[in-house]
């Protein structure tokens, strides 16, 4: 167990510190329909490019006074600078997650291992059944957490993940979709206090029950603005959302009264990573 208070009690409070990687390493790995389009097609990263988009990105956290972190990077893991995938942190500390795809097995190690030398707070049992990535976890208030089963998690992850969080009173539920999707944070997004953005196209019926029940406001959009990667934001808590340039959403957001950050992270967008891929949350406010 770790000394900070590390915790997450939703997906909207006010964020006061991240983990982050940069992406040093990157390569396009064949483990989405978009990075596998790009793959066949023999994109090279730009390093430099992506070194610098990623440096507007870390400093809209900057200009918030958001706490960063750093994972520890290996050149055998490129795909690091998608910190969200290792895990997803909860109430009571952070989970440890594992991966589906070979290629990013290791990668929850090192993450680990960050977090235990930084001081966090890490449950003591961890996914060992099944698959969990943080690309398809949210909580929807301090007691309940949806898993997204589409290429990514799996349901004996998801059932792995209720066992380990019922011995701390949390609930989780399993929304299903199809594995074009690839994450749930590709289709669903929370932006601010109960008010999230939903691919219609892609979600079921039971999840807009669900959320209609607890008192989320939806903004639906259609698949063209999933397959953009456009719905794939940062809640950065106070009425602050983290988006990327060119994002066709931006304006329907400032026109609901938020602030939008967006940082020219387009490169990043085209491989399928949005501002909720590229980070992890240390500690949001309740």
């Amino acid at each position: 167990m770790g000394n900070k208070r590390t915790a997450v009690f939703n997906s909207t409070g006010r964020l006061k510190r991240v983990l982050l990687g940069k992406p040093t390493y990157y390569e396009i790995l064949p483990l989405s329909d978009i990075a596998r389009k790009l793959y066949d097609q023999g994109v090279k990263v730009d390093r430099e490019t992506w070194l610098k988009e990623h440096a507007e990105f870390e400093d809209v956290f900057v200009q918030l006074g958001i706490e960063i972190s750093w994972v520890k990077l290996k050149p055998e893991l490129p795909w690091q600078a998608s910190t969200r995938d290792f895990g997803v942190n909860t109430p009571n500390g952070i989970l440890i997650g594992r991966f589906r795809y070979h290629e990013r097995k290791g990668e929850e190690v090192m993450a680990k291992e960050t977090l235990e030398e930084l001081g966090e707070t890490i449950l003591p049992k961890q996914i060992t059944r099944g698959c969990v990535e943080g690309g398809d976890c949210f909580w929807l208030d301090e007691n309940t957490l949806i898993i997204g089963n589409g290429n990514r998690s799996t349901y004996a992850g998801y059932e792995n993940a209720k066992e380990i969080l019922s011995e701390y009173g949390k609930r989780v539920f399993v929304v299903e979709f199809l594995s074009k999707w690839n994450h749930l944070d590709v289709i669903f997004q929370p932006v601010a206090d109960k008010l999230a953005i939903v691919c219609e196209d892609a979600v079921p019926d039971y999840l807009i029950g669900f959320l209609d029940a607890l008192g989320w406001e939806l903004i639906k959009v259609p698949g063209e603005y999933a397959f953009r990667n456009e719905i794939n934001m940062l809640a950065l808590g106070d009425d602050k959302v983290l988006s990327f340039r060119g994002n066709r959403l931006n304006e329907m957001l400032r026109a609901r009264g938020l602030e939008v950050f967006d940082p020219d992270t387009r490169t990043f967008a085209i491989a399928g990573e949005g501002p909720h891929c590229l980070s992890f949350e240390l500690e949001r406010e309740p």
